[in-house]
């Protein structure tokens, strides 16, 4: 079974990477692009017998390993 977990910068983290991205968007003639924030993504086979053990599976890596739950949220998604 796969998983997809995103994971980006909780909102009051200040994102420079974003920021970065955004400046060079405007300086491409892209006005109409607001606020940039950028993120990673992770895509997991797992092997779990239901989707919400895939679930459970998947956040507990993504809360344990690939986020940083001080700074980060993430979004787990069962395909």
């Amino acid at each position: 079974m796969k998983a997809r977990v995103y994971v980006t910068l909780k909102p009051s983290v200040f994102d420079p990477q974003g920021r970065t991205i955004a400046e060079a968007l405007h300086s491409l003639g892209y006005a109409g692009v607001g606020d940039v924030r950028q993120g990673k993504f992770f895509e997991l086979e797992l092997n779990a017998g239901s989707a919400d053990q895939a679930k459970a599976l998947a956040a507990e890596v993504a809360d344990k390993v690939l986020a940083n739950p001080v700074i980060e949220s993430y979004r787990v998604e069962v395909l």
